[in-house]
């Protein structure tokens, strides 16, 4: 067996078992270890860097074979023998990134040519002070978890511990922030010279978390829709599913909304991780001209807002740097 310093950094081999669509750009693969010795144990909020040869265009109009990284957040449980992966497309299917003349588009790739039955490369991601380490550790039980569209796969995994712990000390309010609910594909219809728009959902594990909340008694999830006109109603029957429109800390008129007392509860009470992209985490945006425009975030928010102490929120950054770190050794 490697010691703590081999295994810190150890590559071990899983295989895909399982491959189940979210949303018309994202899927879900479920991983199994090929043997006992290449299973590793690790915690909600944890990630793994994924590492797979992908054949991809250039500009050229030929294609190349590369060992490509990404690092994805474990969707799934530590409780349970598999992990889960949620893969969405970053980049569109052909893209050439004008600087390299290469690809570097991964879930498009990935979702294409990799099938059941295949075996890739893991490594998992050996820091322990992750913006979760406080719930996995227990030391906080009530929980305000504020995603954004790219930032469910924790709470996933959270949830699938939830209900195999059944804590019932263990209470849980998801924020989801997504643009739509569904968006509009339009498919041939090769019998016809018409296009059919076909509706497809927006929200990743959308279905999955209407059951699990009717199951769950301390679990809420409160939808909001940044660019929906119209929400679907709560129904009394889903009281723990809430729908609203527009952005979190915002009232309709545009007025400030304390949106953690509103849903959450005692404000005192609650952890409050965020995971999504810089602009939904502390208001940062990348302008077209490259300029920063700084502006409030949910961090921001909690803090100006409710009055929440820094104590009582993390933000996931280590995973998100690491993204960008792998995307740059592609340059």
């Amino acid at each position: 067996m490697p010691g703590p310093s081999e295994k810190k950094h150890q590559e071990y081999e899983w295989q895909i078992s399982g491959k189940v669509k979210e949303t018309h750009d994202t899927y879900t693969y479920t991983l199994l270890p090929v043997s006992e010795s290449q299973r590793f144990d690790f915690e909600i909020g944890q990630f793994v860097t994924l590492s797979v040869f992908l054949i991809r265009p250039t500009a050229s109009g030929g294609s190349e074979e590369n060992l490509v990284n990404r690092a994805y957040s474990i969707a799934s449980s530590p409780s349970r023998d598999f992990i889960e992966l949620t893969i969405k497309e970053e980049k569109p299917y052909g893209y050439i990134n004008p600087t390299t003349g290469k690809s570097d588009s991964f879930a498009a790739y990935f979702n294409e040519q990799v099938k059941l039955g295949d075996r890739l490369k893991l490594k998992l991601n050996p820091n322990k002070e992750h913006f979760l380490w406080k719930v996995a550790t227990g030391i906080e039980k009530n929980v305000a978890y504020w995603s954004g569209a790219n930032g469910a796969e924790s709470a996933r995994g959270l949830i699938q511990y939830m209900e195999d712990k059944n804590d019932p000390e263990f209470n849980l309010v998801l924020f989801y922030s997504n643009t739509k609910l569904s968006v509009d594909n339009a498919k041939k219809d090769f019998s016809s010279t018409e296009h059919h728009p076909v509706d497809t959902l927006n929200i990743i594990y959308y279905n999955w978390l209407i059951d699990i909340t009717k199951k769950i008694e301390n679990l809420k999830v409160i939808f909001t829709f940044t660019r929906e006109q119209e929400v679907p109603i709560t129904s009394p029957q889903d009281a723990r599913i809430i729908y609203r429109k527009g952005r979190f800390f915002l009232n309709p008129d545009g007025s400030p909304e304390k949106t953690l007392s509103k849903y959450g509860g005692k404000v005192e009470t609650l952890f409050n991780p965020i995971c999504g992209s810089s602009s939904f985490i502390n208001g940062t945006v990348m302008l077209p001209n490259r300029k920063i425009n700084r502006g409030k975030g949910i961090l921001q928010n909690l803090v100006e807002l409710e009055g929440v102490k820094p104590e009582k929120i993390d933000k996931e950054q280590f995973y998100l740097q690491q993204v960008g770190a792998n995307q740059q050794e592609e340059k």
